[in-house]
């Protein structure tokens, strides 16, 4: 009866009368939410990028690295699975990086390589050697014939090339006619950015660069003119040796721990170092598209001049020591003290 019934406050009875009219939407949409919530972590765990990349690669921008953009181009098809990139301005940010197990393989120039193992007690392996020397003799002389001619001339150097530089010099050392005449004065005064714009001008005659600066430097001008390869002129006075500048290492638990990996992983970089020599013009469109260099055209250009060459470290070691042996002997500071021990060597 109405007079049975308890009378219920008006706030009580909108509140009542809300949640009992809203509970099975609320209950839905709950529902709803949680289920997409754990579609998504399942499905999370079954996508590569979930996975703990199964080998991290850090990469230097500039032609050395070329080969790196086919690998990223391609990496759903490449024998080693869900492998990881990280782009690096120098080596001095790089190295870091794979002592502290945050890459397991990266690049550096042989005589960093060989320090870093001395110092660390072999954490590093050399995996192989992925870069000649890339200096070229720049000159906007007409007269200019061969290095005998370089008597008491002042030549700019780079310095970010220092100890390939100093391979120019013990070759300039075992040239007769300068020591007899006078050896040239290397400037190092310049920064590299730079001596293509001295060579230009008429600033400086002569100059040393690497690729793909002097690449830049003759494009730029009808005057200036690839004198000279330094890695020819080398081949010619050491029996044909080449000399590095660039290694491909990582870290040597890595590689203990992961030997089937790592082989997978070599393998794969010499085909792509061989697809990228074979493809200059599709190699620069996508060292561009992936930021390892900046100008497809120039990168075009210069691909053929950069050295990229694909030696396992065992067969490389000769050539690596005879390239240290000359940084120790011209007393640079990025030397190490001793050669590398066989550890060194995968």
């Amino acid at each position: 009866s109405k007079q049975g019934r308890q009378a219920m406050p008006l706030s009580a009875a909108m509140t009542h009368t809300y949640r009992t009219a809203a509970t099975p939407a609320f209950y839905i949409n709950y529902m709803l939410k949680k289920f997409v919530f754990l579609f998504l972590s399942l499905l999370s765990l079954f996508t590569p990028q979930a996975q703990r990349a199964s080998l991290r690669l850090g990469v230097l921008k500039g032609n050395g690295c070329l080969p790196c953009a086919y690998l990223i181009e391609n990496k759903e098809k490449l024998s080693v699975q869900n492998m990881a990139f990280e782009l690096f301005d120098s080596a001095e940010s790089e190295l870091p990086r794979l002592l502290r197990g945050q890459i397991d393989a990266c690049f550096l120039a042989p005589e960093n390589a060989a320090k870093a193992f001395e110092k660390t007690k072999a954490q590093i392996v050399c995996l192989a050697v992925v870069q000649n020397g890339t200096l070229s003799l720049l000159t906007n002389d007409e007269a200019y014939g061969s290095i005998s001619d370089l008597q008491e001339k002042t030549i700019l150097c780079p310095s970010s090339s220092e100890n390939e530089t100093l391979v120019f010099k013990s070759l300039l050392e075992k040239t007769q006619a300068l020591k007899e005449k006078g050896f040239p004065y290397l400037d190092f005064s310049v920064p590299t950015s730079s001596i293509a714009n001295s060579l230009i001008t008429k600033k400086a005659t002569y100059a040393i660069l690497p690729e793909p600066y002097a690449t830049v430097a003759v494009r730029s001008s009808n005057e200036v003119r690839k004198a000279e390869s330094i890695q020819k002129l080398y081949n010619e006075s050491n029996e044909w040796f080449s000399y590095p500048a660039l290694l491909l290492v990582a870290r040597s638990d890595f590689v203990k721990q992961n030997k089937e990996l790592v082989r997978r992983f070599i393998e794969a970089y010499k085909n792509a170092n061989q697809w990228t020599v074979k493809n200059s013009a599709k190699a620069a469109l996508i060292s561009e598209k992936h930021k390892i260099t900046l100008s497809s055209a120039v990168t075009k250009d210069s691909l053929s001049s950069s050295g990229l060459v694909f030696k396992e470290a065992g067969s490389a070691k000769g050539e690596l020591e005879k390239y240290l042996n000359i940084l120790i002997e011209q007393k640079s500071a990025s030397a190490p003290a001793f050669l590398p021990t066989e550890e060194f060597y995968f």
